[in-house]
């Protein structure tokens, strides 16, 4: 409702064109601004005349994330939101996948602490969290803390975008950086 409220504020001050960076407006609503001015989208492909795609390999940053985490030796990964390249970074290291250990988040840092508490509540064991952005994690690293688990000895995240706020985080997020602003 926000994104459309904003979609909504900059057609009625007339502007050329409008760049969106993976919101999450419905295809159909962007295809029927693309009917009034050009678009540029991020995160997804869209195919309309007015329209430019600009699309990040989140798939291949998930598999990366999730096999940084392999690395550092941990089995049992959770990832809120999401699932591709979580789930083939597993089957390379010939990991099992477990559904439990992938929680929904809707891109806030409260789901990502909804995500901690329901894992705790259901007693998951896990060692480390990949999350589908940056927000999540934070909210994922303040459930994890108000539970007295500290990151990165207890549990390890990895966040999504690395988003300029990351590194101030204690301890600073380690991320997958989407470089947006150069694109």
């Amino acid at each position: 409702a926000d994104e459309q409220k904003c979609i909504d504020v900059l057609l009625s001050r007339r502007v050329d064109g409008v760049i969106m960076f993976t919101g999450r407006l419905a295809d159909k609503a962007l295809l029927a601004v693309a009917n009034t001015v050009p678009m540029v989208v991020t995160g997804r492909q869209l195919k309309a005349p007015r329209i430019v795609n600009l699309n990040f390999d989140n798939v291949e940053g998930a598999r990366l994330a999730t096999n940084h985490l392999i690395e550092q030796g941990h089995r049992r990964i959770v990832h809120i939101s999401g699932q591709q390249g979580y789930k083939l970074a597993l089957k390379q290291a010939k990991l099992p996948f477990d559904p439990a250990l992938v929680v929904p988040g809707d891109f806030h840092e409260s789901s990502g602490l909804r995500a901690v508490d329901h894992l705790i509540a259901t007693r998951q064991d896990f060692s480390a969290i990949f999350t589908a952005n940056d927000q999540m994690a934070y909210g994922a690293a303040l459930g994890l803390y108000r539970r007295h688990l500290r990151v990165p000895d207890d549990v390890s995240i990895v966040g999504f975008d690395d988003l300029h706020g990351s590194q101030f985080s204690i301890p600073p997020l380690t991320t997958v950086r989407q470089p947006v602003y150069e694109l």
